[in-house]
């Protein structure tokens, strides 16, 4: 009998290695949301785009710098801006087609237009 392995481990091993196989899957991801949304009916409509993203970076030069996108919609718009260089502080005022930004000497920060 030495050699072989018993009938009730290699039943085992198979049962434990089909759970495990079974339970180890992934999800699939779900869809992309869409971009743009349109609605109309007998009373009028609306047209909505998120459109790109409105991220990036900006080195400041004498402690400011200014961003020049047409993302930026007013200054009701929410930015995060984060300073990647030291923790120091920063301000972010957004306006109508730019972003202006404030902080350190030379410091990098990266921006991002939240809504």
């Amino acid at each position: 009998m030495r050699g072989r392995i018993p009938v009730f481990v290699l039943v085992g091993l198979m049962i434990a290695g089909s759970l495990a196989a079974g339970c180890l899957q992934v999800a699939p991801q779900p869809p992309v949301p869409a971009t743009t949304m349109s609605s109309w009916g007998p009373m009028g409509g609306f047209a909505m785009s998120s459109g790109a993203p409105c991220t990036g970076k900006a080195t400041l030069n004498d402690g400011t710098a200014s961003v020049s996108d047409a993302c930026f919609s007013g200054a009701d718009n929410i930015v995060m801006c984060t300073d990647t260089t030291a923790a120091n502080p920063v301000r972010c005022t957004p306006a109508y087609g730019s972003l202006s930004i404030s902080g350190g000497v030379g410091d990098s920060i990266s921006y991002a237009r939240i809504r």
